[in-house]
Order: structure tokens, then C-alpha cells, then sequence
């Protein structure tokens, strides 16, 4: 059986293949930083830079399909992310 693969399938594999890599580096940061390789604040401060910033897509993206899929569940997500959020403001 042949695979067929699109450019579509190709863009997301390597979509997917640097956001493994990012948080291979992020994990290989916090490794480093927990047998005094780096301080602890600088390893951990891109990896909350990184999550806070997939936090606020997610968020987008909830806010901007929110007429197309009338989900109360992803309501109820969407203003959880954003509650946590505003609770804990980046550094």
C-alpha cells in the first residue's frame, strides 16, 4: 500500500516536528537547570513564555469559532484559560 502524503500533511508533520523539538530544548533546560547547569528562573522563564503564548492561541481560536460551534463546553474553557491567566500574570 502506498501513502500519499500532501503538502498539507507535510506542513503539519514539521509544524509538529519543531514544536517537539521546542520542547525537547525546553525539558533539555530544565534537566541542565536542575543539576546547577543554568539558573532555574532563566530555564523556566522561555518554557512559561512558550506556554503562556499557546495559552493565548488557544484562546483566540476558542473566541474567534465560538459562532461556528455554539459549544457551551468550549465557552466554559475558554473563560477558564482566561481566569487562570489574569490569576497568574507573567513575571
Amino acid at each position: 500500500m502506498e501513502t500519499i502524503c500532501t503538502d498539507n500533511m507535510t506542513e503539519a508533520i514539521a509544524a509538529s516536528a519543531a514544536k517537539l523539538k521546542q520542547r525537547a530544548d525546553c525539558h533539555n533546560k530544565l534537566i541542565a537547570a536542575a543539576f546547577g547547569a543554568e539558573d532555574i528562573d532563566d530555564a523556566t522563564g522561555d518554557c512559561n513564555n512558550q506556554l503562556r503564548q499557546a495559552v493565548y492561541e488557544t484562546i483566540e481560536t476558542l473566541e474567534e469559532t465560538k459562532k461556528a460551534f455554539k459549544s457551551k463546553r468550549l465557552e466554559a474553557l475558554r473563560k477558564k484559560l482566561l481566569k487562570v491567566l489574569m490569576e497568574h500574570p507573567s513575571g
